[in-house]
């Protein structure tokens, strides 16, 4: 595939605008600077659309990212581009947003070349907001333009690889991150404890962080309306005919461990009489199996496959009706979902064996927001279950303090204002050299 741009009048290919500068037939022997410089003096004199002075490159436009970008559009002039790919995470566009191409070299998702460099030219931000994972092998060309056309470069990822650790001493690949790390401008991470590791081997003054949500003011506002039905309605309406209610939302992956809640159900169902379902959303791999097994064990009466759904209002029904969230693999967004109605999660503590959590972990405080058992140790999940479900003061107090987190802490409204800070961050740089 060659790459078109505009030159003047005249079309022609990315070799071709490289040939005419004289840049492609740079040797390595000739000093870096010199192919700078004549790169620099071909970008500057190709024809100049509309300026957006915020460029947001992302692999995908999620559906959950939608809000973050709809709200920091009406804050910012911005662009997003992204592509495409078959993860089974529901991707979306917006009129702020761009589908570009891209080359896919591996079956892992973050392993691309994203299409981004005659775009670049072309609207030439002051600011690019970049996912940060080293196998975008597009990376690099961005940040070599970025130096070249003095546009602040502001990396946006967990920052390393949660389930690996960060040592850049020993790890290729983590010398590589802090490679890109120490020579961004700004950084943004989506927990804390990310910032508080980073801060190790990076100034600390342009580490930012924009907590993980979804859109929190939409659910939030659905509760309220659930509130008013009353739950006992709802629970009947939508045919939740049973006292007590675990739900697993997410694909239903071998990493995920989704068996696990029947292990739950077959360990507490006669202890609560019976009086127990189980509600799975989502597919995957697992699904066939675990169905098989409900089957062969005359479970269907109790346990309940719904499928994935991506309506709000239906998962939120489930959720409000739900006692608990289980999730036995990686914590993610799913949290930030069930808190939005005071439904609290419950997962294993990190071993070394996992579940590598994602920063939302940082959600779930063990005994005010949700609960943590011993690492992978299904006897005592149940026990937390059990204890929680008939405790009635206790639920009380659990839901009272995920409203308070979910309002105060990871609301939409605090990760847009953080990611403004950052670019703000970048923004006052242009005035500190001018100065």
């Amino acid at each position: 595939m060659i790459l078109t741009y505009a030159l003047g009048n005249k079309k022609t290919s990315l070799v071709n605008i490289l040939s005419i500068s004289g840049v492609w037939g740079c040797c390595p022997t000739k000093p870096f600077p010199n192919f700078l410089g004549k790169l620099q003096v071909v970008v500057q004199d190709m024809p100049l659309k509309r300026k957006k002075e915020i460029m947001i490159i992302q692999r995908i436009f999620s559906y959950y990212r939608k809000p973050v970008f709809d709200s920091l559009s009406k804050k910012e002039n911005i662009i997003v581009l992204h592509s495409k790919n078959d993860s089974g995470i529901k991707q979306l566009n917006a009129d702020y947003s761009k589908e570009i191409f891209c080359f896919n070299f591996s079956k892992k998702e973050t392993n691309v070349f994203l299409i981004t460099f005659y775009l670049i030219l072309k609207y030439r931000p002051k600011i690019i907001i970049h996912e940060f994972a080293i196998g975008i092998m597009s990376l690099p060309f961005v940040f070599l333009i970025t130096k070249i056309l003095r546009i602040k470069l502001i990396l946006w990822s967990h920052g390393y690889d949660r389930k690996k650790g960060f040592n850049p001493k020993k790890s290729l690949a983590d010398k590589l991150r802090l490679f890109y790390l120490k020579k961004a401008d700004a950084i943004l991470l989506y927990g804390k404890e990310d910032k508080k590791l980073l801060s190790r081997y990076v100034d600390n003054n342009k580490i930012f962080v924009a907590q993980n949500t979804f859109d929190t003011t939409t659910l939030l506002d659905i509760k309220k309306k659930f509130e008013l039905e009353g739950r006992e309605n709802i629970k009947k309406r939508i045919g939740f005919k049973y006292k007590y209610n675990l739900i697993f939302i997410g694909r239903l992956l071998k990493s995920k461990y989704p068996e696990l809640l029947i292990d739950i159900y077959e360990k507490i169902k006669d202890k609560l009489n019976n009086n127990l379902a189980i509600h799975f959303i989502g597919d995957g791999e697992k699904l066939k199996d675990i169905k098989r097994y409900v089957e062969q064990n005359n479970y269907t009466d109790n346990i309940f496959f719904h499928g994935s759904i991506y309506d709000d209002i239906k998962t939120g029904e489930l959720l409000f009706c739900s006692d608990m969230m289980i999730l036995p693999g990686a914590l993610g967004l799913s949290v930030n979902h069930s808190f939005c109605f005071g439904c609290p999660v419950v997962s294993f503590k990190r071993g070394e064996n996992g579940p590598f959590h994602g920063p939302e972990v940082e959600y779930v405080i063990n005994g005010n927001t949700g609960f943590l058992a011993k690492n992978y140790d299904i006897d005592d999940m149940t026990k937390i279950i059990y204890n929680y479900l008939v405790n009635k003061d206790l639920q009380k107090k659990i839901k009272k303090n995920i409203y308070e987190l979910i309002t105060k802490t990871c609301s939409l409204e605090n990760m847009v204002d953080s990611i403004v800070k950052c670019i703000d961050y970048c923004r006052n740089s242009f005035i500190r050299l001018r100065t």
